[in-house]
């Protein structure tokens, strides 16, 4: 079989560059991410005008975008037409594509191939942290790209696009699944007698702040630690194992969370993570990251962390969190912020309801993830020619000439 041409992604390319947009105090901004591994784009959070600072540009339906820090993580996309008035930052650019040559489709699907990766990360500079690393847009645009003709890109994208159809329905039913979810938690706490109470958060239990310790830190074998980061990304309500662990010589600089406390998120990127908590159920003592907060607290463990996130309690947090650089909500102010006590075999009740829906969405989750590393090697397979396109044969009906 011939080889596919290649040729430079700046013979391919021609950069989308946008005028800055300059919203109202009172202005919704929606920004956009590009998840890693060519997932795809995503809208990340939304901003009152009065609270963004810097420059952001509007997408353009149709161009390639890529992340500038995390191109060797694969993070390239194409705009779709729903991204329409959504906005980025200046660390995302947006390149049109010459049509004659090439589809955004096909070119993004190669960008967030390993090999695109590593030739990404060897051309990326900036800080010593490889997570800083930048790829600009010159030197993005020297790297080559295999040009197979049209009909075969498009045979490639309608072959990878019958997963991504199964994506997107596994991605709608955990969506579907979390507001089902977040409506029961509400309706469950809704459902009071007078058995209930209405107590502050800081009659409860006492509040703590963790001791500080960085990633650099980490060691394979030592003290359990729960870095704040990690109860966005790594643990649902509850857990009783941890993913890192600190060298024993810290011991004495560390805070611990008891079994049965919770760990609670002090800051996030958005208004949504911030005072996220996780129940703690090992059977030791866990170190807590400074930015987060300890709960020793009299509840039912898995019912603390559930009411975290009821939107009753969020509603309070929106009164309360302060945006600098992130979103924080200080100690006394947590300490103020109200919430249903029922007795505890109805705690109990409730959290064993939500632990019930948290395993069906993990349980999608599980197939999701599937479904994504299947598509990772049906993407490698076609674009590294394991698995070749087959086109129609040219009809030969004399009825077509």
């Amino acid at each position: 079989m011939p080889e596919w041409p290649t040729t430079p992604l700046s013979s391919l390319l021609t950069q989308h560059v946008p005028s800055a947009v300059a919203p109202a105090p009172d202005d919704i901004v929606q920004f956009a991410g590009v998840r890693w591994y060519g997932d795809g784009l995503f809208v990340r959070e939304e901003r009152r005008g009065a609270a963004i600072k810097g420059k952001i540009y509007a997408l353009k339906p149709g161009t390639l975008i890529y992340n500038r820090l995390f191109a060797w993580k694969q993070s390239f996309a194409v705009v779709g037409d729903e991204f329409e008035g959504v906005v980025v930052s200046n660390e995302f650019p947006q390149f049109d594509v010459d049509p004659s040559q090439a589809t955004p489709e096909f070119l993004a699907l190669y960008c967030s191939s390993p090999s695109f990766a590593e030739e990404a990360l060897n051309l990326s500079t900036g800080a010593a942290a490889v997570s800083r690393n930048r790829l600009k847009e010159p030197d993005f645009l020297t790297l080559p790209a295999p040009v197979p003709p049209l009909a075969v890109q498009a045979g490639i994208v309608e072959v990878v696009t019958v997963i991504d159809a199964v994506i997107k329905a596994l991605e709608a039913e955990i969506d579907a699944a979390a507001a089902v979810r977040v409506a029961l938690l509400g309706e469950l706490l809704r459902r009071r007698d007078e058995t209930w109470e209405e107590r502050p958060v800081g009659d409860l239990g006492t509040i703590i702040r963790g001791k500080r310790f960085v990633k650099s830190d980490y060691v394979p074998e030592g003290i359990g630690c729960i870095h704040y980061s990690q109860i966005h990304t790594d643990f649902g309500a509850h857990t009783a194992e941890v993913r890192t662990r600190l060298p024993e010589e810290m011991r004495s600089k560390l805070r611990f969370a008891a079994p049965g406390n919770l760990v609670i998120a002090g800051t996030s990127e958005n208004v949504e993570g911030v005072l996220k908590a996780v129940a703690w159920l090992g059977d030791d003592s866990v170190a807590v990251h400074d930015d987060a907060y300890i709960f020793d607290h009299s509840l039912e463990p898995r019912f603390a962390a559930h009411l975290f996130v009821s939107p009753a309690f969020r509603e309070q947090v929106e009164r309360v969190y302060s945006d600098t650089k992130v979103v924080r909500v200080s100690r006394d102010n947590l300490a103020r912020l109200v919430v249903p006590v029922p007795p505890r075999a109805k705690q109990a009740e409730i959290s064993d309801a939500m632990d019930a829906m948290d395993q069906q969405i993990t349980t999608t989750a599980a197939e999701l993830d599937s479904a994504r590393l299947a598509r990772a090697a049906l993407r490698d397979a076609l674009l590294d020619r394991r698995i070749e396109v087959i086109l129609p044969a040219p009809s030969t009906d004399e009825s077509d000439e």
